[in-house]
């Protein structure tokens, strides 16, 4: 039988992947921001069905840790003089 958690942990994690592959590719760094958060949340979305999967919370607070460190990066490359600049 399928799990729909971990289902679901699949999906959120190649998506979040894909999000990674185009932020990679983008040639914006305002396309890059973007596709960076899109790949923090997916995987926060990804770590948060794995926890509750399997019941192991321990997970969800490293991931918690691990997103605000990304957050926290991603805006102050946004505030870099250069990010802007097109």
């Amino acid at each position: 039988m399928i799990d729909t958690w971990l289902l679901s942990a699949l999906v959120t994690g190649i998506l979040a992947l894909l999000a990674m592959v185009r932020g990679v590719r983008a040639v914006l760094p305002d396309d890059r921001l973007v596709t960076g958060t899109v790949a923090v949340i997916l995987v926060s979305l990804c770590a948060l069905t794995l926890a509750i999967a399997w019941s192991m919370f321990v997970i969800l607070d490293g991931m918690i840790l691990v997103a605000l460190l990304a957050f926290g990066a991603m805006i102050w490359y946004a505030k870099q003089p250069e990010a802007g600049s097109s």
